[in-house]
């Protein structure tokens, strides 16, 4: 165990291209959906990753199609012992097919989209977690739609970048979620700030009540009345105390030109900090009271679209100026 952890830490510094690591992923997950039916492609994938490196998406698209209609013809055959001596009546038989096609274009589907997500770009060697892409590639493979997809796309190519990125626990909340609740998640998204001490781990996010109680809805005005707050909650999305708060101190600056305080926020895809207008105390706590995102809400923030939310931030920059803070927003890439 210890050694399988040594070689683990030690691939993380080697960095191969995302198109070859998607290979691995896909792999892992189809095999897992198919089961033992594709062992012996599954056991020639390490020998054809280096040609799939090479030649592009197109090729990674070319042999999942193949392994996956391997996988069907076995399955529905007539000469094979699937589920032990079965008679499977042609109406059944039709079923079955069709519903593995569908299955194998959604898989084809997001697949192609997770290569165009990924792209040119190198990410770590780590050996994809089995019991992850077992879980992802089987409820990926019943998402129809184009808009969910394109989540589920976004998930799978930050596994591939950043292992751990995603929980199993999310991708069950993400699969249990309509179309009407993921636009009004990706509303409530684009109302949040975010709490980021390296731009990628999330400590806090949260849509500000504004100086109001939003479960008497004082936020219903921008779309999260107590109803909708209730219907993200109950899909896992939101923390139940509706008015939860974090000390944001740590995010003021006291002078116009110092070097990025320790937390930075993001808000609308944009890094902020709030100066201070008088001579506050560094030391002064600074509750910011409103609605927080769960651990799998942080973690599906990640991959959906921002709106504008125009009244929002004209009344949120009126929040913090009542306050005697003022948001700034920092330059892309900017330390200072």
């Amino acid at each position: 165990m210890e050694g399988r952890r040594e070689r683990a830490q030690m691939d993380v510094n080697v960095k191969v291209p995302a198109m070859e690591k998607l290979m691995d992923y896909a792999a892992s997950g189809i095999g897992s959906v198919a089961g033992p039916l594709l062992a012996p492609w599954h056991a020639r994938r390490r020998a054809i990753a280096a040609g799939i490196a090479a030649e592009g998406h197109a090729r990674v698209l070319q042999i999942q199609a193949e392994a996956q209609a391997k996988a069907r013809e076995v399955l529905l055959s007539n000469d094979t012992n699937v589920t032990g001596e079965l008679d499977i009546n042609e109406t059944v038989h039709q079923r079955i097919q069709f519903q593995e096609r569908k299955r194998q274009a959604n898989i084809e589907a997001g697949v192609r989209e997770t290569a165009e997500v990924l792209g040119d770009k190198t990410v770590p060697n780590i050996e994809p977690d089995h019991d992850w892409t077992a879980r992802f590639f089987n409820e990926v493979q019943d998402v129809s739609s184009d808009e969910m997809r394109s989540i589920w796309a976004k998930i799978l190519a930050g596994e591939v970048e950043q292992q751990g990125s995603t929980s199993i626990r999310t991708l069950g909340i993400l699969k249990n979620l309509d179309r009407a609740t993921a636009n009004l998640f990706r509303k409530f998204c684009s109302a949040c700030i975010f709490l980021c001490p390296d731009g990628n781990m999330v400590i806090d996010a949260r849509v500000p009540s504004l100086g109001g109680n939003a479960a008497t809805n004082s936020l219903s005005s921008y779309g999260f009345s107590f109803n909708a707050l209730n219907r993200l909650n109950e899909n896992g999305l939101i923390i139940s105390d509706y008015n939860s708060w974090f000390d944001y101190r740590l995010s003021i600056v006291h002078r116009e030109k110092v070097k990025l305080p320790v937390l930075w926020f993001d808000f609308q895809g944009r890094r902020w900090v709030l100066v201070s207008a008088n001579s506050r105390d560094p030391n002064e706590e600074f509750r910011l009271s409103g609605v927080a995102l769960t651990q799998s809400g942080r973690e599906l923030s990640k991959v959906v679209d921002h709106e504008p939310m125009t009244q929002f931030q004209t009344d949120l920059v009126a929040f913090f100026e009542e306050k005697n803070l003022r948001m700034n927003q920092l330059a892309e890439g900017s330390r200072d």
